[in-house]
């Protein structure tokens, strides 16, 4: 058995060697170190056994491999994956081992700074040359990202449709390995990667067993996508990005052209381009113009891209227009732009938004299809689209949803303080008295005790109905209640002509007759 000191005495040698042997200027050398990386951070790495001249271990990737490294002699060195010489599952092997003396960061940061001293003399040129010398990541270009990209879907496949989506993921985290080091850089490539892997799949599901397994994997490369936009609005984007941005512009229409059975996904894509990514005018509009040459007649995707350019660029009568002639299923994509149009623009387009709307969960066939929608339309409402919006028109938007907007209704009735129609809803949703705390009951008598009569009279008769004892006990304690309105409103003549009417109705039932007298109900002065 190897000790402790002979352990670290070894690794210090192997680091030193291995320090030596990579060149963080070589692409192949840092796509070695962080696909090795990405290995031992994902705990990816187990089974590691010491002896006096080698340490072993086994690393999980697309299959389990098994790595030998000779602490003297990295020549020696061997792991099952068919690749030659170094690879990455021998580089994660390594920084597991090395993780349990010093930290594997610093290792790194320490391999890229002593090259970067030993090559600090060609730094020393003038202004001029360094603009014009390229970065790893720039050489590339467009055209050759897009190559690798597909290139790296070609190179492992599988044949079984319950494996499709691993496959597909494992295939995007080889490629998110391969992403340039620069950080400015990397949202840049996971945006492309995001797009490219959609095409590539969307050629592949040709049949509905393939869409169903990679709709998951598509919905992440959405999402993917919309991460990267994000980080991309965060920092002003390099001159050397325009061509990648030039080709992401002119592929972007595909995403609208080429047939597909993931609609709403590629045109989710689309609309997100074009609202966080480009934001010339000028592009906008000339894409604008494109788009209105194209048969869109069958291609509702077409469409959905004509009615967004023309929102972005501030037609709004025309996308009105092409709104209404699109019909019910614009629904899902008005909830959006509720929740970042002006106010001062959304009150014009709200009324077609919300005749939409209703048409759309009428039409629903599924009735948690129409909770779901009722839910995310809240959701948008919560964050911020309510306050754009007048309460009229809110509660047009309530009452086109009933019933699924009921609770939604009731509050915006109730913060009105119209309590009478805020009653007749609590009636018509069929909600009793006992279902409604004793604050809110509090406040409707104080304000409005008129309002609640009609809920105490269909409680009552609810409860007497019942024919049973505790029934009939509750049914007292709201009649009382009910007489304290009567009272309050000097209005006991009528409460004398209900009471005899109801105790005349229920003469047969003796144990509500008890109840009522034991109430003192029965023969008051």
């Amino acid at each position: 058995m190897i000790n402790n000191q002979q352990l670290r005495r070894a690794i210090e040698f192997y680091s030193d060697e291995l320090q030596s042997l990579l060149d963080p200027r070589i692409e192949e050398h840092q796509k070695l170190v962080q696909k090795g990386l990405m290995l031992f951070r994902g705990q990816h790495v187990t089974g590691v056994k010491f002896s006096h001249r080698k340490m072993v271990g086994t690393v999980r990737d697309v299959t389990p491999v098994r790595v030998d490294l000779f602490f003297e002699q990295l020549s020696a060195n061997r792991c099952s994956c068919p690749e030659e010489g170094m690879c990455r599952h021998q580089v994660a092997l390594f920084f597991t081992i090395l993780s349990r003396e010093q930290n594997v960061f610093s290792w790194v940061q320490k391999w890229k700074a002593r090259w970067n001293m030993e090559d600090i003399l060609s730094t020393l040129q003038r202004g001029s040359d360094l603009l014009k010398k390229p970065s790893i990541a720039t050489e590339s270009g467009p055209g050759q990202w897009v190559e690798r990209i597909r290139r790296s879907y070609e190179q492992d496949t599988t044949k079984n449709f319950y494996q499709l989506d691993e496959w597909a993921r494992i295939c995007h985290q080889r490629l998110m390995g391969s992403a340039p080091v620069e950080r400015e850089w990397r949202p840049l490539f996971r945006l492309f990667t995001a797009c490219e892997s959609l095409k590539v799949i969307n050629s592949i599901a040709n049949d509905s067993r393939k869409q169903n397994e990679l709709a998951p994997f598509v919905d992440k490369m959405v999402e993917e996508a919309s991460i990267a936009l994000s980080s991309l609005a965060m920092t002003a984007s390099p001159f050397a990005f325009d061509e990648y941005f030039h080709y992401l512009r002119e592929q972007s229409t595909r995403f609208l052209e080429e047939e597909t059975v993931f609609d709403d996904e590629f045109i989710d894509l689309y609309t997100m381009l074009w609202t966080r990514l480009f934001k010339n005018r000028q592009d906008r509009l000339d894409e604008w113009n494109y788009l209105q040459g194209l048969d869109h007649t069958d291609n509702k995707r077409i469409a959905l891209g004509i009615i967004h350019l023309a929102i972005l660029l501030e037609k709004d009568p025309i996308a009105i227009g092409k709104i209404n002639q699109f019909g019910t299923n614009f629904a899902p994509f008005a909830l959006r732009y509720m929740e970042w149009m002006p106010k001062e623009r959304l009150t014009a387009f709200l009324p077609s938004f919300i005749s939409e709307m209703e048409d759309f969960v009428a039409n629903l066939d599924n009735q948690h299809e129409k909770i779901h929608f009722t839910r995310v339309l809240f959701q948008a409402l919560d964050k911020g689209g309510s306050d754009k919006i007048d309460t009229h028109t809110l509660e047009k938007l309530y009452m086109a949803l009933m019933p699924y907007s009921r609770y939604r209704y009731k509050d915006l009735l109730f913060d009105r303080e119209d309590y009478k129609t805020w009653a007749a809803l609590q009636m018509y949703t069929n909600n009793t008295i006992d279902l409604i705390d004793r604050h809110t009951l509090d406040i409707v008598a104080k304000n409005d005790p008129e309002a609640l009569k009609p809920l105490y009279h269909a409680s009552i008769i609810s409860l007497v109905e019942n024919r049973n004892r505790d029934s009939y006990k509750k049914a007292v304690r709201y009649l009382k209640k009910l007489r304290t309105l009567y009272r309050k409103q000097k209005n006991l003549a009528q409460w004398e002509r209900y009471l005899t009417a109801l105790l005349d109705n229920t003469k047969r039932l003796r144990a509500f007759q008890e109840e009522c007298r034991k109430g003192k109900l029965i023969h008051e002065e």
